[in-house]
């Protein structure tokens, strides 16, 4: 795995295991991370003509305060990793004080192809707390083993996942010649209040054993504005599965995703409850400029440009594998937003002939998602066993909802189940059970 790399952090309490990240078995993980000061990043990176190796990353990023706990196996298996409770506790910034966290970064990119599970990005961050597994196959041949993970616990009722810090990110990346050949490689421009996220992911695996975690509790609060005014990101063709190219603001957002991209021997994963809570009280700006990118001809490859205020998500899906059955409980969902929502900028791109491709421009409000999804897999399956409680989503917006987004795509044949979408949503409820072959 390469990593060239600008990142400037306030805060940062993080648990790294990989290679042999069964060391860590059975032990709890307690992180908290609170940062008081403004943060700026105006660092450059900038390649030659050369490929990205599976698992490599490129990117000038800006954090406020982050906590993150992460499992990677990147051609090397794992061996079980198991490990007992987490817990994080998150804060950046205090309220009304004028702090800023601030992105001005660029990223240029000679030509060359960007391998599985690969990204390019430009970020901006105020609070954050992660927790992911991932397994990226190659030439071994890689097979993961099982992975289990006691009850998480991001943020709580009384005391969220908190930015009170006002976010901006006007970088850009120019990589017009890189293609994203590898399944999962991906290239972002992001900026975002506070989030939490729990992942699983197999991408490019021989077998993966799947996951086996406790209940998910999210709970996350954004309290200042957030902006993204980038001039544009560029990239070549996306015909990897799953790749993605995307330029977005988010002010508040909760995340569990499950997934496996061009994978074979997955099995499913087990999720006890998840109950998640994301709300955002100011305004959010995503003048995106121009995403250009190449055809879209991986099976649910996408690019997008999209603001969004209050998100809470949980993410089922399988891509070009063979579709694993996963077991979820009670799922229980809030996104909130009480500031307008803002969304302008412009996709050109190639033709969209990929299976499950995609280009879309949003300005969403608020949302609470719940989404199984099979793309392109070699077996039939995928819809997920859900606990007799069911789904329960609430979302809700009290401000102007505003898109002025536009797509151009060259001309060629839409692939099945391809779809192009402008949107504005003020509060949208969403579960979603969808197989493209």
């Amino acid at each position: 795995m390469n990593r060239k790399s600008l990142y400037l952090m306030g805060v940062a309490v993080a648990a790294l295991m990989a290679g042999a990240p069964q060391a860590f078995a059975q032990v709890a993980v307690d992180q908290s991370a609170a940062n008081n000061n403004s943060l700026t990043n105006s660092g450059t990176v900038t390649t030659n003509a050369g490929n990205l190796g599976i698992g490599a990353s490129l990117g000038v990023s800006v954090s406020g305060a982050v906590a993150s706990t992460s499992v990677s196996g990147v051609d090397q298996a794992f061996n079980a990793p198991t490990f007992g409770a987490a817990t994080q506790a998150v804060t950046n910034g205090t309220f009304s004080t004028g702090q800023i966290v601030s992105n001005t970064g660029t990223l240029t990119i000679g030509a060359g192809n960007a391998g599985a599970g690969s990204s390019a990005q430009i970020g901006a961050s105020g609070a954050a707390g992660s927790i992911s597994i991932v397994g990226i196959g190659g030439a071994n041949n890689t097979a993961f083993g099982a992975n289990t993970v006691g009850n998480i616990t991001q943020g709580t009722a009384l005391n969220k996942i908190t930015n009170y810090t006002d976010v901006t990110n006007s970088g850009s990346i120019g990589a017009s010649g890189l293609a994203l050949l590898g399944s999962g490689a991906s290239a972002s421009i992001s900026s975002t209040g506070a989030m939490a996220s729990v992942s699983n992911t197999a991408i490019d695996a021989t077998s993966f054993g799947g996951a086996t975690i406790g209940t998910i509790g999210q709970n996350v609060l954004s309290a200042a504005a957030i902006g993204n005014t980038s001039t544009g990101l560029t990239v070549g063709a996306l015909s990897g599965a799953g790749t993605s190219a995307t330029v977005s603001a988010t002010g508040a957002g909760s995340t569990v995703s499950v997934a496996s991209l061009n994978s074979a021997g997955v099995t499913g994963s087990t999720i006890d409850n998840v109950n998640q809570s994301s709300t955002n009280q100011l305004g959010v700006t995503n003048t995106g400029g121009t995403l250009t990118s190449g055809t879209i001809s991986g099976a649910g490859a996408g690019v997008s440009i999209g603001a969004t205020g209050g998100s809470s998500s949980v993410s089922l899906a399988s891509n070009s594998s063979n579709a694993a059955v996963n077991s979820i409980g009670t799922v229980t969902q809030y996104g909130g937003s009480s500031a307008a929502v803002t969304n302008t900028g412009t996709i050109a791109s190639g033709p969209l002939t990929g299976t499950g491709s995609s280009a879309n421009i949003s300005a969403t409000g608020s949302a609470a998602s719940f989404s199984a999804s099979s793309i392109g897999d070699t077996t039939v399956g995928g819809i997920p066993t859900i606990a007799a409680g069911g789904i329960t989503q609430t979302s809700s917006t009290n401000a102007a909802v505003q898109n002025t987004g536009g797509i151009t795509l060259t001309a060629g044949n839409l692939g099945t189940g391809a779809s192009a979408a402008v949107s504005a949503m003020g509060a949208g409820s969403f579960a979603s059970f969808r197989a493209v072959k």
